[in-house]
């Protein structure tokens, strides 16, 4: 079990890891984060059958981590701390706009845009792990282009 436990820990870890720092936009909630789900992974590992479920699994257990962790008392007590340019888990530097563009949209459509475009989630499979309809889903999508569009042509600040 530990071999394929590491293997599944390797395979995702990355993917884990962006989706909690997306979230959280700090990248030591987002390491506690990682640790924490892969802790309940490790838990858990007997009941899942494939990487896919394993997948989905870790997508939903990383959301409510987060959510939990902006519930707590101390989260809501202290000032955060802005995280350095070289801290992003970005691929290429020249994503920076971008990136720092994503992270001043609401986490609602923060999040969809994550989960779309760099989980490559479907948007049946969003609305799954998110527990919402599909078509919430596709309108927090729609409306999450294209503030983003309004953002990085200058138009608004945030919503």
């Amino acid at each position: 079990m530990d071999e394929e436990y590491a293997r599944v820990f390797n395979l995702f870890k990355n993917d884990i890891y962006r989706l909690a720092f997306s979230y959280t936009k700090n990248y030591l909630d987002a390491d506690d984060i990682l640790q924490s789900v892969f802790i309940k992974l490790y838990k858990n590992f007997d009941k899942f059958e494939d990487d896919t479920s394993i997948k989905k699994w870790l997508t939903k257990v990383t959301i409510n981590e987060c959510k939990t962790l902006f519930l707590s008392a101390w989260k809501r007590k202290i000032f955060p701390i802005t995280d350095k340019e070289e801290n992003i888990p970005i691929n290429k530097k020249q994503d920076l706009d971008l990136i720092n563009t994503l992270f001043q949209l609401p986490k609602k459509y923060r999040l969809v845009l994550f989960l779309f475009y760099y989980e490559d989630y479907k948007i049946k499979e969003i609305a799954e792990i998110l527990n919402v309809k599909e078509a919430t889903i596709k309108t927090r999508l729609s409306r999450a282009r294209s503030l983003l569009k309004d953002m990085l042509e200058g138009g608004i600040k945030n919503e």
